[in-house]
């Protein structure tokens, strides 16, 4: 592939065009599109991306490029495809404002301006809507399904995902790559780092030149590029959460037709081997241990990509965090915040008092999580009178655990205090919390919760007690938000999905040590709990994944391994014991129900143990990384 080198100017528009046997239409296309672009009155530039064309597409563009600066050329040896085309002509691109359109002159150029209005309403990324198509009858009742099922489980409403003309904001295309056939859904993919999506009526012509390059099979493979946005989007930072939910209950339904045979069994005999019911219960069982196996081995390189970087927190402003104060903070107070407008004011008066008696440098750095109320602008005007207070904007709800991991990235205390923005944790014991980690040989102090309310008392002291058991460290609130960390305790630490809760577990597997200090619960001061019942079920599948990263993850076919042989040893010597019943009696009739489960049992351990080995593999290359990262680390210290 040969690329021209990008420029270091920014411009204000950048027009990508891949294309793949389009020599008709291409000089055609420059011309209206350059008229147009003259017109707008602002600087631009043209890249045409030729997707290993075989006529002679490639000389007409380079014709067009030696008589004018403005065009660029990329040229792949072969037909790579769209979505690899576009995202090239993205790293390319150095426009504030980026579009992307079809060759064939089906797109028309005049339309950009509509375009540019539209990006001024505070549209992040704008898509056409080829609302009269000039397409065949049969391309456009499979277009339409596609555009409805594509909608209604994306939840962005767009008339049209096919459409290659859109504009989009460059900071879009920093955070988002495309590859495989993931162009037609960067809406989806932008909207769920909390972009905005518009969308205009575009005129749609005819075809004047050759014939189109997709055929009916272009829906199909959409649709499971759809399953893999669904992933990407709602999964990709708590994979466990889709593998785990439907294995477990794929687990509980098989388990539960099991237990109901065997009833039948005991009490009519030979019943359970013959039906075919047993049959659909053994598949469930197996579908749903390697579904359970699968979303942690996910985990595995979830984890791996958030240590890299690859799945970063879009972030929309910030407000006083590149401002450097004359004096470097002791103390930075992290306060995740989601529709608080009621709350806030009064927190910080209340905090700042307690901690000015402290007698140290402070900084409050509020992490708004996509609020959709007055919370920001409440925040805004605080940060104005008051230097010491930081502002994150997020550009949606990612979740607490995101929001914390934005704050710990900004914050430049030595000290680093947690705490929730609606007014349950009490100010005041932010003081005895900062008291206990100084004069205590400790690392980081836990806020232990005292009178909490009867009955979430009940499924609070459940759920640590379970924490406790299955990871080995005794905490009697996991749940409480008020912390304070020594600044060691979270460098370099990977927090996302619902890992938020476990960061004591977490910190104690790394050798940190801590202690818990009663602090007092409050009553919600204003506005209502984000969180429902769901968090319960959710919080025990986190909890596997803390168990699996904090002890198994640079051994993980010992978690495996063990529980493979485990079930598979069961299944053995069941099966064993049916083979002597054979030898001996010349007939196993009546113990269909045995013979089933041990086969059952033997493959399900034999998925785990395989499970295993890919975990090792995986901790290979997370090894590699951190190797090359380390080498490099060293490297730039060495320069400097």
């Amino acid at each position: 592939m040969n690329t021209e080198k990008k420029g270091l100017t920014r411009i204000d528009i950048s027009v990508v065009i891949p294309f793949y046997n389009e020599e008709e239409s291409l000089a055609e296309l420059y011309n209206k599109l350059v008229n147009v672009l003259i017109n707008t009155g602002k600087t631009f530039e043209i890249i045409f991306i030729d997707d290993g064309s075989t006529d002679n597409s490639y000389q007409v563009v380079k014709e067009i490029q030696e008589s004018d600066s403005r065009v660029k050329l990329i040229k792949f040896k072969t037909n790579a495809g769209k979505a690899r085309g576009l995202n090239e002509g993205f790293k390319m691109a150095t426009g504030d404002i980026v579009f992307t359109m079809d060759a064939d002159l089906q797109d028309d150029p005049e339309e950009i301006p509509n375009f540019l209005s539209k990006i001024k309403e505070g549209y992040d990324l704008v898509s056409g809507w080829k609302k009269e198509r000039h397409d065949p009858l049969e391309k456009r009742l499979p277009s339409k399904l596609f555009n409805r099922v594509t909608s209604l489980v994306t939840g962005v409403k767009l008339h049209d995902f096919n459409c290659g003309f859109k504009a989009y904001r460059r900071e879009i295309l920093d955070e988002i790559k495309v590859y495989g056939e993931l162009h037609r859904y960067i809406p989806a993919l932008a909207r769920w780092q909390g972009y905005r999506i518009g969308e205009i009526p575009v005129r749609h012509h005819a075809r004047k030149y050759g014939h189109s390059k997709y055929g009916w099979e272009r829906y199909l493979r959409g649709f499971f590029d759809l399953f893999t946005v669904i992933l990407l989007t709602k999964y990709v930072r708590n994979p466990l959460h889709l593998f785990g939910f439907a294995g477990f209950a794929s687990l509980l339904v098989g388990g539960l037709i099991i237990c109901f045979l065997t009833g039948l069994q005991i009490i009519h005999g030979g019943i359970m081997g013959r039906r075919p019911l047993s049959f659909f219960a053994v598949l469930l069982v197996l579908t749903g241990g390697q579904l359970v196996s699968l979303g942690l081995m996910a985990e595995f390189l979830s984890n791996i990509s958030q240590k890299i970087g690859a799945r970063k927190i879009s972030i929309k402003r910030k407000k006083n965090i590149l401002q450097e104060d004359q004096r470097k903070p002791e103390i930075s107070v992290i306060i995740p915040v989601n529709d608080e407008e009621g709350n806030v004011e009064l927190l910080y008066r209340r905090l700042i008092q307690i901690l000015a008696e402290v007698q140290k440098e402070f900084e409050i750095v509020f992490v708004d999580d996509g609020s959709i109320d007055d919370s920001y602008n409440i925040l805004k005007s605080i940060s104005e009178q008051d230097p010491r207070v930081k502002i994150i904007q997020l550009r949606k709800r990612f979740g607490k655990a995101s929001a914390l991991s934005a704050g710990f990235s900004f914050a430049r205390g030595q000290l680093i205090v947690t705490m929730d923005g609606d007014l349950q944790d009490n100010p005041e014991d932010v003081r005895r919390l900062l008291a206990e980690i100084e004069n205590q040989p400790i690392d980081f102090v836990c806020g232990r919760r005292v009178k909490v309310p009867f009955p979430r008392n009940i499924s609070s002291r459940i759920f640590n007690l379970m924490v406790s058991v299955f990871s080995g460290v005794k905490l009697r609130d996991v749940n409480c938000g008020l912390k304070v960390f020594n600044r060691k305790v979270i460098s370099g630490l990977s927090l996302y999905g619902g890992l938020q809760r476990f960061l004591p577990i977490i910190a104690a597997k790394n050798g940190f040590r801590f202690t818990e200090l009663d602090v007092m619960h409050n009553e919600r001061h204003s506005g209502r709990s984000k969180y429902g019942w769901s968090r319960i079920p959710k919080g025990f599948l986190d909890l596997m994944t803390v168990v699996l990263l904090s002890g198994y993850r640079r051994r993980p076919l010992h978690l495996f391994g063990s529980i493979g042989f485990l079930i598979s040893g069961v299944g053995f010597i069941v099966c064993c014991s049916l083979t002597i019943v054979k030898i001996v009696t010349g007939s196993i009739q009546g113990h269909n129900t045995m013979l089933l489960m041990g086969v059952m049992l033997l493959v399900l351990g034999l998925q785990w143990l395989s499970a295993g080995l890919v975990g090792e593999m995986i901790n290979d290359l997370d090894e590699e990384i951190a190797s090359d990262n380390i080498v490099e680390t060293a490297r730039m210290n060495h320069e400097r």
